[in-house]
C-alpha cells in the first residue's frame, strides 16, 4: 500500500518539466527554517539598514505640546427660537446634547480658524508654509487651505456624556504658540457664536452705510481727480490764499507808488539844492605878514636896549616897520598869505542824498512792476478759479450729501450694534471656566514610531530571508540533479515496529504537503531480492533526512 502511494510522488519528482519548484512541497518545515536561519547575516543587513533608515526619521520627530481649555454651555436665550411676528418659543427647543454639539460645530468651524489664522499669523503658527508662501506667493490659497487642514487635526474639541462641559486642545511643537492660539480659539469662538446665534441687528443699516460709503469714495475719487487735472490741491484753500494774496499785493503796490512819488519829489528839491551849492569852498589862508610886524618890533626893542634911538640900527629897524605898516595899510586888511581850498561837505552830503534816492527809486520801479506782474497772475489764477468754481460746487456739494448720509447711517447701526452688545453682556450663558496655559510637559511619537520601524523591520529582513532560502532550494544544481538522477537500490531495511498512532495516508488525488507524512507508518519488510529503493536522493531534506527517520 506504500509502495503504491509512494510510486506518484517518484514520477512526479522525476518528472524533468517540474523543475525545482516540485521540490519545494517536499521540505520540511525544519529544513525550510534552518535554511532560513543560514541566512542570517543577510536578515541582520537589511534589518540594521531598514531599522537605521527608519529610526533616522524618527529622531526628526520634534515634542509636541497640548494646550487645554475648558468651556461650560447652558441653556441661553440665543438657542430659543423667537420669531419676527408671533410669540417666543412655540417651536421646539434644543435639547442638551445638540446644544453642546452646535457649539462644538461652532469651535470647528473653518471660519472661525480662518480669523484665528488671520489674528495669530501663518508665520508664528506654521513657520514652514509661511517660508512657502513667501517664495511662491501664487498658491496663497493652497497654502492657506493647507494651513486650516493642519489646524484641524491640531485642534480638538471633545465632550462627556452627561456633562455640560467642551473640552478644547490645541496641540503645536511650541508652548506659547499652543496656549495663544488656544485663547485666540476661545475669544473668536465667543464673538463668532454671538453673530451666528444674535443675528446682525443693523444689517439694514450696515448695507445702506456700505453703499454711502461706496458713493462717497467714489465721489472724493471723481473730485481727486477733478483737482489734480486742474494742479490743485485745495480748492477752497487756494481760492481763499490767493484773495488774502492779492490784497496784500495791491496794498504793497500803493505803497510803493506812494513812495516813488516821495523820491521824485524829495530828488527834485536836492537837485535845487545842489544848483544853488558851490562844489569848492576855501578851508584857510596862511598869512604871516602880521607875525613878520611883531617880530621886527620885538627886534626894536631888543635893539634899544644896546643902542639909541638915533643909531643907524634902530633907525633901520625902524624903516622896516615903517614899511610893513605901510604895506598892510594898502592891502586894506585882507588875508594876503596862502589860501587853501577842498570840497564842499554840505555839497557831498546832498549829493549823496541825491544818489541814495536815485537808487531807491530804481528798485522802486521794479517792485512795482514785480507787484503789477504778481497781481496780474493772481488775477488769472481766480478767473480760472471762477471758472472751475461751479463743478467744484456740484461735486462738492455731492460729497458733502454723501458724507452726511454715511455718518447718519454709521451712528444709527453704531447705536444698534451697542444694543446688541449690551444684550449679548446679558447673556452669560457660555463661559470658559478653564483659560488655557503654557503646557510645560510635551509628547512625542519617537517611542511608537520606533516600535513600529523594529516589527517593520524585523518583518522585512524575516521576509528577505525567507525568500532568499525558498530561491536557494529552488534553484540548487544539487537539488535539480538529484531530481532527475536514477534512483539506486539499496539493501533492505530491517522490520520496524509499528508505529502505535498510524497516521491515515493521503488521498489519492491530492500531494502530500510534507514527506513526513507520508511516513507516519512503518515500510513493509522486502526480501532480500526485492529492496527497496531508498528515496533519500528523492528528498530535499537537509542533513539526511530520512536516514535519520529510518535510525
Amino acid at each position: 500500500m506504500n509502495q503504491q502511494t509512494h510510486s506518484p510522488q517518484r514520477g512526479q519528482a522525476s518528472n524533468p518539466s517540474a523543475g525545482g519548484w516540485a521540490q519545494l512541497s517536499e521540505v520540511s518545515f525544519v529544513e525550510l527554517i534552518g535554511q532560513v536561519f543560514r541566512r542570517k547575516l543577510l536578515m541582520f543587513m537589511v534589518f540594521i539598514v531598514i531599522f537605521g533608515g527608519a529610526m533616522a526619521g524618527v529622531m526628526t520627530l520634534k515634542k509636541y505640546y497640548t494646550a487645554k481649555g475648558k468651556v461650560l454651555v447652558q441653556f441661553g436665550e440665543e438657542y430659543i427660537y423667537n420669531p419676527i411676528a408671533g410669540n417666543a418659543g412655540q417651536s421646539a427647543s434644543f435639547t442638551a446634547d445638540q446644544m453642546i454639539q452646535a457649539e462644538v460645530g461652532f469651535i470647528t468651524a473653518v471660519e472661525l480658524k480662518q480669523r484665528v489664522l488671520a489674528k495669530i499669523g501663518l508665520r508664528q503658527m506654521y513657520p514652514k508654509l509661511a517660508r512657502k508662501l513667501d517664495e511662491d506667493p501664487a498658491e496663497r490659497e493652497i497654502i492657506i487651505g493647507t494651513a486650516l487642514h493642519e489646524m484641524g487635526k491640531d485642534l480638538g474639541a471633545y465632550t462627556a456624556p452627561n456633562q455640560p462641559l467642551v473640552y478644547v486642545t490645541f496641540r503645536s511643537y511650541y508652548p506659547q504658540v499652543a496656549r495663544d492660539v488656544l485663547r485666540a480659539f476661545l475669544d473668536e469662538y465667543q464673538t463668532y457664536r454671538r453673530e451666528i446665534l444674535l443675528g446682525d441687528a443693523g444689517a439694514g443699516f450696515e448695507g445702506e452705510r456700505e453703499s454711502s460709503e461706496e458713493a462717497l469714495r467714489a465721489v472724493n475719487k471723481e473730485l481727486e481727480r477733478f483737482l489734480v487735472r486742474n494742479g490743485i490741491g485745495d480748492f477752497e484753500a487756494e481760492r481763499t490764499a490767493m484773495g488774502n494774496s492779492i490784497a496784500v499785493l495791491r496794498e504793497e503796490l500803493l505803497t510803493a507808488e506812494a513812495r516813488r512819488r516821495e523820491i521824485e519829489s524829495a530828488l527834485s528839491v536836492i537837485n535845487a539844492r545842489l544848483a544853488q551849492t558851490p562844489k569848492v569852498v576855501e578851508q584857510f589862508t596862511d598869512d604871516t605878514s602880521s607875525g613878520q610886524l611883531a617880530a621886527l618890533k620885538l627886534e626894536r626893542e631888543q635893539l634899544l636896549a644896546k643902542y639909541l634911538p638915533q643909531s643907524s640900527p634902530v633907525k633901520e629897524i625902524d624903516a622896516r616897520i615903517t614899511r610893513m605898516e605901510s604895506y598892510l595899510k594898502s592891502t586894506g586888511n585882507t588875508n594876503t598869505g596862502t589860501k587853501r581850498t577842498g570840497v564842499n561837505k554840505l555839497y557831498q552830503d546832498v549829493q549823496t542824498s541825491k544818489l541814495t534816492y536815485e537808487a531807491e527809486q530804481q528798485s522802486n520801479v521794479a517792485k512795482i512792476s514785480i507787484l503789477k506782474s504778481q497781481i496780474a497772475k493772481i488775477n488769472a489764477s481766480q478767473r480760472r478759479f471762477q471758472n472751475l468754481f461751479p463743478k467744484f460746487q456740484r461735486l462738492q456739494s455731492r460729497a458733502t450729501i454723501m458724507e452726511k448720509n454715511y455718518v447718519q447711517f454709521a451712528a444709527r447701526e453704531q447705536e444698534l450694534k451697542t444694543r446688541r452688545n449690551i444684550a449679548q453682556q446679558k447673556s452669560n450663558n457660555i463661559r470658559v471656566i478653564e483659560r488655557p496655559t503654557v503646557p510645560v510637559k510635551g509628547k512625542s511619537m519617537k517611542r511608537p514610531a520606533a516600535i513600529l520601524a523594529f516589527l517593520v523591520a524585523m518583518f522585512s529582513a524575516l521576509c528577505a530571508g525567507l525568500y532568499a532560502a525558498i530561491l536557494s532550494i529552488v534553484r540548487s544544481p544539487a537539488r535539480m540533479g538529484a531530481a532527475l538522477a536514477p534512483v539506486p537500490e539499496k539493501p533492505a531495511a530491517p522490520a520496524q515496529r509499528p508505529r502505535t498512532r498510524p497516521a491515515p495516508p493521503p488521498a489519492a488525488h491530492v500531494p502530500p504537503s510534507f514527506p513526513y507524512i507520508q511516513t507516519t507508518e512503518a515500510p513493509p519488510a522486502y526480501p532480500p531480492q526485492s529492496p527497496v529503493p531508498s528515496r533519500e536522493a528523492e528528498l530535499p531534506v537537509l542533513g539526511h533526512i530520512a536516514t535519520r527517520r529510518s535510525s
